[in-house]
């Protein structure tokens, strides 16, 4: 991720990692939309990137509605239609940028990583969902007062019914009933975007009960004799490593992504049971990128 094969520049909300330099000044750019969003959002950024003579595909591979699905099952989609653009025109023969925000931002990388043929040269993520989300203790007031009816809208009641949950509750037990559940109901995982994006932090569940994110961290564990896991490993990281350039811009005014820093690769700390969600959830603190796993292991 952050290896010594890479300049980093580490700054309060935004950090960029450089490589070699290639002109971008008409590179051709993807824009990914976030969570109930659609190719409109990127209106201002058609304007002004097209003013300089680029062209600019605002992706419709899951829009609105079907942008509350699985993220797992949104990266394929998201690969197709970039395959058919790329494939219809040479414009993008020598490479092109991803422009990506919020919900984008967690999709977008998964895409790096996992399409072996792609020519992303520079990356840019605002406000990306890149570790993942989790209701703590720094923001728990903002969010029982404002988040109720945004969470009901991301999850059906017959699932998980956060109508349920009063504001006592959002102090742990709302957010460890949640994992409760992703772990007792792993077909939740191919259902809802906001089961892929729970970072929870207890590791050793997260890390085998969450399909998505620790896959695209290379933190999932690989099984002794398993290969293919490794192998796949190996296959994210090189991906991910093929870009030049990739700038993540993040803000603490930020009130949905939670922590903010996940947008620049923080988390919250680690319990040590599933049970601490609730009962250490006071004790939850803010873990900047580089004390993380995925930092000090250079895992991706």
């Amino acid at each position: 991720m952050f290896c010594r094969r890479v300049l980093l520049t580490l700054l309060s909300t935004a950090f960029a990692l450089t490589t070699a330099a290639t002109d971008c000044s008409k590179l051709p750019v993807f824009y990914f939309h976030g969570v109930r969003g659609d190719h409109t959002n990127a209106q201002n950024f058609v304007a002004n990137l097209t003013a300089e003579g680029r062209t600019v595909v605002a992706l419709t591979f899951c829009e609105m509605p079907c942008s509350l699905q699985a993220i797992v099952l949104q990266v394929p989609k998201a690969i197709t239609q970039i395959r058919e653009v790329v494939a219809n025109s040479s414009e993008f023969n020598d490479g092109y940028i991803f422009l990506a925000h919020s919900q984008g931002g967690t999709i977008s990388r998964a895409v790096i990583e996992e399409m072996d043929d792609h020519k992303v040269k520079r990356y840019i993520s605002m406000a990306g969902l890149q570790n993942g989300q989790f209701i703590g203790p720094d923001k728990v007031e903002y969010s029982i007062a404002n988040d109720g009816p945004f969470l009901k809208t991301l999850v059906p009641e017959t699932m998980f019914n956060y109508s349920a949950y009063g504001p006592e509750d959002f102090y742990g037990k709302m957010q460890k009933d949640y994992v409760l559940y992703s772990i007792e109901n792993p077909d939740a995982q191919y259902t809802y975007s906001q089961f892929n994006v729970n970072r929870w932090p207890q590791f050793g569940s997260f890390s085998t009960a969450n399909f998505f994110l620790p896959v695209y961290n290379n933190v999932n564990r690989c099984l002794p004799g398993d290969n293919q896991c490794i192998y796949d490993q190996k296959r994210r990281k090189a991906n991910f490593l093929k870009l030049e350039e990739a700038h993540f811009f993040a803000s603490p005014a930020d009130e949905r992504i939670m922590p903010w820093q996940s947008s620049i690769f923080g988390r919250y700390s680690e319990v040590d049971t599933i049970e601490e969600i609730e009962t250490k959830y006071m004790n939850l603190t803010i873990v900047n990128m580089n004390e993380t796993l995925e930092y000090t292991s250079d895992t991706f």
